[in-house]
């Protein structure tokens, strides 16, 4: 009996503390979540009453430090997170879509409620607009571009469009250094959060004390050093989209910066034809077929348009099937020879001594030794797009990975040394026994 009465007293004590938060208008909100639990009071270390699911709408009748007081279907009352829901309508004490701001300080945590004892659950930058959804003791609840609700500090918002120290979307700039670090705010203390390379166009959204807050084709936002951008479309020492060159070695690492000391990032081939966007140092800043942009050394790429084991101009379609043929020929030539394992011709071979072989006799094209290292090179091409001289990849010891390599020739037959005691042969590779012992296919023309 006794602990009937203390519990009553105890939620007439919070009813009428929160009556002060009680809203006059309605509000509502939707849910944003799969699941989101309704709680009996304004915090996580309240119980469980029941549960709301996505796309839901609710009556809001208050609200308290991130948390909203919700009217369910039921008639009972519950509080659920404001990380969690889209709010429209107004209430008393919360100024809902009161207005936008823009962000006047380089680094602004926005947190789950709204004080400083609330965590971290994003952040926003200097000259970035944000959506204020409501108000809260000199705190803004926000929405993210992500669709979630947070609180920042009013002290660090302009509210009406403008900042003290920002001035926003005010052109583009071009990057003049050869890797320039993307940091999360305008100095070097902060951290590296990306990178841009020379020649690359950016778009400037912001700027303070000689930083420029740019916005990256991911559609993040980050800060580069102002000293490293010339704005207005010039660069210093790269001569943007200068022209097309075509690689001239068999394969030519590309790095993230104009030097070997850089990391590698992907590879070209002899006879591609690769967009040149920029150069410093002897090394051309290269724009990759996935987007990416990179550094090749200027050594291995005749800009103009000739190759110097390639008869044309450009990696024109006759390029690639002249290629291809001198390939299959070579390969061809090869038939009858005897398997010996670790050997690479011109009498005997193994697997991917065959295949080292003619890439290198037939277009001085060096691959790595083994077949399973030949398989993490040239560009994966999928069964259906099979080309003369693309190389197939199988798993012949039953254990998943690359075993043996062969030379498609065309019409659903490889070139390849298949085993001790066997000789080099042309096999169908639509049997039962290839088709599931087939991995994968590369191309290297």
């Amino acid at each position: 009996m006794s602990k009937k009465i203390i519990m009553s007293l105890g939620i007439s004590a919070a009813a009428l503390s929160l009556s002060s938060i009680e809203a006059d208008a309605a509000q509502t909100l939707t849910v944003a979540t799969s699941v989101l639990n309704v709680r009996t009071g304004a915090g996580t270390n309240y119980s469980i009453m029941s549960k709301v699911y996505e796309g839901d709408k609710l009556e809001v009748i208050g609200s308290s430090n991130g948390w909203y007081n919700v009217k369910l279907s039921s008639g009972k009352t519950g509080w659920v997170s404001g990380d969690y829901v889209s709010v429209s309508g107004s209430s008393s004490d919360t100024s809902t879509t009161i207005k936008t701001g823009i962000v006047n300080t380089s680094v602004l945590n926005v947190r789950s409620g709204a004080s400083t004892s609330y965590s971290i659950i994003g952040k926003v930058y200097s000259g970035n607009t944000v959506e204020i959804i409501g108000s809260s003791n000199g705190w803004y609840n926000i929405k993210l571009s992500s669709g979630k609700t947070g609180w920042v500090s009013g002290d660090y918002v302009n509210v009406g469009g403008s900042s003290n120290d920002t001035s926003t979307t005010i052109k583009t700039g071009i990057v003049n250094t050869s890797v320039l670090n993307v940091r999360s705010g305008a100095s070097t203390s902060y951290s590296i959060i990306g990178k841009v390379y020379s020649g690359n166009t950016v778009e400037i959204i912001g700027s303070s004390n000689g930083w420029y807050n740019i916005k990256l084709s991911s559609g993040k936002t980050g800060w580069v050093s102002g000293d490293y951008v010339n704005v207005g479309g010039s660069s210093n020492d790269t001569n943007t989209t200068i022209k097309t060159g075509i690689v001239n070695t068999s394969v030519l690492n590309v790095r993230s910066g104009a030097s070997t000391s850089y990391s590698i990032i992907g590879k070209v081939y002899s006879g591609n034809t690769v967009e040149i966007i920029g150069s410093s140092n002897g090394w051309y800043n290269i724009k990759l077929s996935s987007g990416k942009t990179g550094w090749v050394s200027a050594d291995y790429v005749n800009v103009g348009g000739s190759s110097s084991n390639s008869g044309s101009s450009s990696n024109s379609g006759s390029t690639v099937t002249n290629k291809a043929q001198a390939i299959v020929d070579l390969a061809n030539k090869q038939i009858g020879k005897p398997y010996v394992w670790g050997a690479e011709g011109p009498n005997a071979f193994d697997c991917s001594g065959l295949t080292y072989y003619v890439y290198k006799t037939a277009l001085g094209i060096t691959l790595p030794r083994t077949s399973t290292e030949q398989s993490k090179t040239g560009t994966t091409v999928s069964r259906s797009n099979l080309q003369p001289g693309d190389l197939i990849f199988s798993s012949t010891n039953g254990s998943g990975s690359v075993s043996h390599v062969g030379i498609y020739i065309g019409n659903g037959q490889m070139i390849h040394a298949p085993k001790p005691g066997d000789t080099v042969k042309k096999t169908n590779i639509n049997t039962t026994y290839w088709n599931n012992a087939y991995l994968w296919a590369k191309r290297y023309i």
